[in-house]
């Protein structure tokens, strides 16, 4: 379900922002610009204001898409280069194989938001960034669940700043339904000191 997925993303976000302290700055900065230190709620244009953050998630979901496999049956023969899918075989789609690939994502292993800006997703494909599937088979929650991860991300980062001793290559994965990190998440919240 849904939820269980935008959790495992947002921690996984989180500690991409603890990793990655001058990205972690810059949401805050975000964050900060819309909402200063008051403590009121976060409302729909505020949500459609946090631009970095959405990039930050979008390479999140780049780097660890939850959803590592997704099937789908062929309705018709398919013609792929030397092969062909027969009508009624199953496929099995993998993110995490697309998300990684470096003629679609330069240094992949790169935790990159600005892969994600504006100017940067025109010069790709569309279906190269397929967290939540895509076409008329794609997750219908996916605009909620990005809402929601952007609600709880910027509510977390105005009270508390993240760190960590992770790095990168300290981060194991297990993939069953769904793909999680063997060893959790670690991070260390300290409360924000607002001047």
């Amino acid at each position: 379900g849904g939820s269980e997925t935008s959790a495992l993303t947002n921690c996984f976000c989180l500690l991409m922002l603890a990793m990655h302290e001058d990205i972690q700055d810059k949401v805050f900065e975000e964050v900060y610009n819309i909402f200063g230190n008051s403590g009121r709620d976060v409302t729909m244009e505020n949500l459609n204001q946090m631009v970095y953050l959405e990039m930050v998630l979008k390479e999140t979901l780049r780097r660890f898409p939850v959803g590592p496999l997704f099937l789908r049956q062929v309705k018709e023969d398919i013609e792929l280069t030397n092969y062909i899918l027969p009508a009624g075989c199953s496929v099995v789609i993998a993110p995490i194989a697309t998300h990684m690939n470096p003629t679609l994502y330069t240094d992949p292993e790169k935790f990159d938001p600005e892969r994600f800006s504006p100017e940067n997703l025109t010069m790709r494909h569309r279906y190269s960034f397929i967290p939540f599937s895509g076409g008329p088979r794609g997750c219908i929650g996916s605009k909620y669940a990005m809402l929601s991860m952007k609600t709880t991300i910027s509510t977390i980062l105005r009270s508390y700043k993240l760190s960590t001793s992770v790095k990168m290559e300290d981060i194991k994965l297990r993939v069953d339904l769904l793909m999680r990190s063997v060893d959790g998440f670690k991070l260390r919240l300290e409360p924000r000191q607002y001047s």
